[in-house]
This record gives C-alpha cells, structure tokens and sequence, in this order.
C-alpha cells in the first residue's frame, strides 16, 4: 500500500499554511481526494531542496510542489485537468507562470520588505520556531529574502512599481475567471488550487498589502476564493507543528 506524508509550513488565519506552495499542493490533494498523513514542519529546511513543501512516497522524499504534484498524478492515476482542452492546458501552464514566478514575488515584498508587517511576519510565518532560536533566524532570514528578491528583479523596483505590476496580474486572472465558478468552467482544476493558494495568502491574511483592494476591486476574485473555500475548506484549517526542522540555523534557505 502506498504511503503518503506531506510537510508543510505552518498555518494561520484560517488556512493549512501560510506558505502558497504548500496550500497549492494541499488544495490538490483536496480536489484529488489523495489519502496522506499531513506533518508541519516550522522550517521549509528539512525538505530535499530546503524549501517546502515537500513528501516522502514509499520512502522516497520529493520536493517542489508542481513535481510533486507531476508525481502524485502518476502514482495516483488522477489528473483535475482531464477535462482541460489542449488550449486550456496551455493557458493553465501560462497561468501558473503569473502566479508562481511574478505575483508570488509581490507577496514577498510585502511580507519581509513593509515594515508594517514585520512584527506579524515573526509570529506568523516564524512562530513556530522556538525562542531563542527565532531572535537568531528573524534578520538572516530577512536578509536573505531581500536577497532573492533583487536576484529575481522584483527587489529592484519602487513599492509604487511593484503595486502596478500586481494590479496587472490581479485584472490579468480576473478577466481569465470573468463569469466563470472556476478558471476553466464549472469544474476545478489545479489552476484553481495554484490561484487560490496565492491569493488567499494576500487576502485572507493579517499582512498589510496594496493587493488586497485590488482584489476586491475585481468584483469577481473575492467569490472565487469564497466559492473554492466552500467547496474544498469548508471549516478552518489549522495545524500546529508536530515536527520541527533540526536545521534551523540554515536561514540562507527561508522563503516563505
């Protein structure tokens, strides 16, 4: 028999994690009605590639949520895209992309660069990690985030530019949903998880963000994640650590 363990970071204000990509792959497994053990974990460090999530299958431990989710829909024999034509196939890849590799990066910003947040985000994202050891990690970690920031180009702009890019994706998905319960009809898809797992982590949270009128200025996003919140976490969601990372001290690696 297959055996499944899943490691997330942990969650608050309501959702199974504070980190996107770990809520992307457990939205999945929701929509999949894949069977696993869920573990949380305070750190993404004791994943293969020292972010989460990650997974052990059989023994086997995998990283990064999209090849986990490749993986999982080979072993499982399921696919929530099976109804996607080839051109919405396409369109579900592009849509990843805006998410995981330019709206993402917003979020960022405005978790570890606003000073507003700061205070939340070692509560949050870093409140899991016993004191002292969080005092240590809290400003490494910062840095390093500022860090990739910059190394992704993000960093490099003004807040004033950074809210425009957003907005731009924000309408972008807005008018890919248009009237639709979900991106590519009446039935999910994992573009939905991957949109919701962001999206929710902008909007359902307790971080200060320019995104979050934006989204509701959309009219239609705010249903969205009400509609696939109903569906799939039709009840709060909120695990506690029952594992923590012994490789605290690697804060080169923290991304949230």
């Amino acid at each position: 028999m297959t055996h499944l363990t899943v490691y997330h970071l942990p969650g608050r204000w309501g959702l199974p994690s504070v980190s996107p990509f770990c809520l992307k792959l457990d939205a999945f497994l929701r929509i999949a009605g894949i069977a696993h053990e869920a573990i949380t974990a305070a750190t993404p460090f004791g994943g293969p590639k020292g972010k989460a999530p990650w997974i052990t299958l059989d023994g086997e431990t995998l990283g990064d949520s999209s090849l986990i989710i490749e993986r999982l829909k080979t072993v499982y024999s399921v696919d929530p895209d099976q109804h996607l034509s080839r051109n919405a196939r396409g369109t579900a890849v592009t849509i990843e992309r805006l998410i995981e590799e330019n709206l993402y990066w917003a979020m960022v910003f405005d978790r570890w660069c606003r000073p507003e947040n700061w205070e939340i985000l070692k509560n949050s994202i870093l409140g899991d990690i016993p004191q002292p050891a969080r005092a240590v990690l809290a400003p490494f970690a910062k840095y390093s985030v500022k860090k990739q920031l910059i190394g992704h180009g993000m960093g490099l702009h003004s807040e004033a530019e950074i809210t425009a890019i957003a907005a731009r994706d924000i309408q972008a998905l807005s008018d890919l949903l248009g009237e639709q319960s979900y991106f590519f009809g009446d039935l999910p898809s994992l573009t939905d998880a991957t949109v919701y797992s962001l999206l929710a982590n902008i909007y359902q949270v307790d971080f200060s963000s320019p995104m979050k009128p934006l989204i509701e200025g959309t009219q239609n996003l705010v249903p969205f994640l009400a509609r696939f919140k109903a569906a799939y976490y039709p009840e709060p969601c909120v695990r506690r650590s029952t594992r923590v990372s012994e490789a605290v001290s690697a804060a080169s690696s923290q991304k949230c």
